[in-house]
């Protein structure tokens, strides 16, 4: 699926190839790519290049926090070191990170295990990123990083680590093999080029957050923290889509408070020229309520005692098929006889759940997309939960479907995504918590 030409904008070349140099890259990296190669998601053929176009995840997203309860719940009158040691500038949203989606607005997570970190403090502090022709040395990047990247658990190294291993090895652009073809005198070993991608995910991932101040964009249309006032989902939608040119995706949290923004772009060639086209926002539109959104300044608890969004507990229940008899044994497989398995939808850390049974984690096979029910702890995938309608959803699509039902004891093997084939069938995976 392509987004339409639309929403994209035209512009000649004059050259075959393109240097694209930005201040941002040192010289040793600059890539070079055909001129004529398309933005992503608007191409008509395959194309094979990776490290000149961003395939599948061809959507880039800059998302932001806006994080305002104080630690340990309470309130704080007054603005303190304290307060934006854990929340960032008081006149500030925070990173929360740099997405690719696939243009069909699903996404891949978790995409390359050899590439995962379990450090950026050590990597950023090292001589490889503090010498030579660098734009932006990585200890001025890490403190960059530690004002305006914020986890709302207090470890913002943590949320650094989860983006990068979640989203930022799925960037096909900056993968070893580019690098080394970027570089005048490729004399570097994988190790090097690794180290450097994940470099150029945090810089680029900084600075295209540096670019869209959300609280000035705000701020410019009257839209200003408060504990009394509040604006309707239209004048924030004003305000974000004049400042972004483009429909901008925004959400509230329980309190009917705005503490989320998401920005879409297309890219046209690698990561590193950073030549990001703004377009409309393609998921489900915000769920702020019409009128009466709250916009609380940071350091403002709407709850004494415990802060919102906090609770870590695991929901007890089953995993049923929507529509249809049966429901997911342990092992992640569909029965319609016998007794449910027990799961443990467990809130992830930075957003989304995990899905576990008896049998350990849950979610699809890589290459096969079938549901196992197997996995360990270090590589649990996240699934997104749907509490009203009790649907759970992976990497933003809530299709699955199996061959056959199950009769008497069979167990049918359930993939992700719907099938291609009229003779399966399509399912729903519905998430029945357990009273207790």
């Amino acid at each position: 699926m392509h987004l339409p030409w639309e929403i994209l904008t035209s512009s000649g070349y004059s050259a075959l190839f393109r240097l694209q140099d930005s201040t941002q890259n040192d010289n040793s990296y600059s890539p070079t790519c055909p001129a004529d190669m398309p933005l992503t998601c608007s191409n008509h053929t395959a194309i094979e290049d990776t490290c000149c176009f961003e395939h599948p995840g061809g959507i880039l997203l800059q998302t932001q926090f806006w994080d305002y309860v104080p630690p340990r719940g309470g309130q704080y009158p007054q603005w303190n070191d304290d307060l934006e040691k854990h929340l960032g500038p008081n006149e500030s949203f925070t990173n929360h990170g740099l997405w690719p989606d696939n243009c069909d607005a699903t996404y891949e997570q978790f995409c390359d295990r050899s590439s995962m970190i379990d450090d950026v403090h050590n990597l950023l502090n090292s001589e490889d990123f503090n010498s030579g022709s660098l734009q932006v040395s990585g200890k001025d990047l890490l403190r960059k990083m530690e004002k305006y990247w914020k986890s709302n658990t207090g470890d913002d190294e943590a949320l650094w680590i989860h983006e990068f291993n979640k989203h930022g090895t799925c960037i096909k652009t900056i993968k070893p093999k580019c690098y080394e073809r970027w570089n005048d005198k490729p004399t570097k070993s994988d190790v090097s080029y690794s180290k450097r991608g994940v470099y150029d995910y945090f810089r680029i991932a900084m600075s295209l957050f540096e670019k869209k101040d959300t609280f000035q964009a705000l701020k410019d249309y009257g839209i200003e923290p408060s504990v009394d006032r509040t604006y309707s989902r239209d004048e924030i939608s004003k305000a974000l889509s004049e400042f972004h040119g483009k429909h901008v995706l925004f959400k509230c949290d329980r309190n009917r408070a705005l503490n989320e923004v998401w920005y879409y772009n297309l890219l046209r060639g690698s990561l590193l020229g950073e030549e990001f086209e703004a377009i409309d926002a393609v998921r489900a539109f915000s769920n702020c309520p019409e009128t009466g959104v709250h916009f609380y300044p940071k350091g403002f608890n709407p709850h004494k005692g415990a802060p919102p969004d906090k609770d870590k507990n695991s929901i007890i229940g089953t995993v049923h098929i929507g529509g249809r008899p049966g429901f997911i044994i342990r092992n992640g497989r569909w029965m319609t006889v016998g007794t449910p398995a027990t799961f443990r939808l467990i809130p992830a850390p930075f957003g989304n759940y995990y899905l576990r049974s008896r049998s350990g984690f849950c979610g699809p096979e890589e290459q096969s997309g079938k549901l196992v029910c197997n996995k360990g702890a270090s590589t649990a995938p996240q699934f997104e939960y749907d509490a009203k309608k009790g649907v759970l959803g992976y990497s933003g699509q809530s299709d699955w479907h199996a061959s056959e039902m199950p009769h008497g004891r069979q167990q049918t093997l359930v993939y992700l995504g719907k099938s291609s084939s009229p003779a399966d069938i399509d399912l729903k995976l519905k998430f029945v918590p357990k009273h207790r």
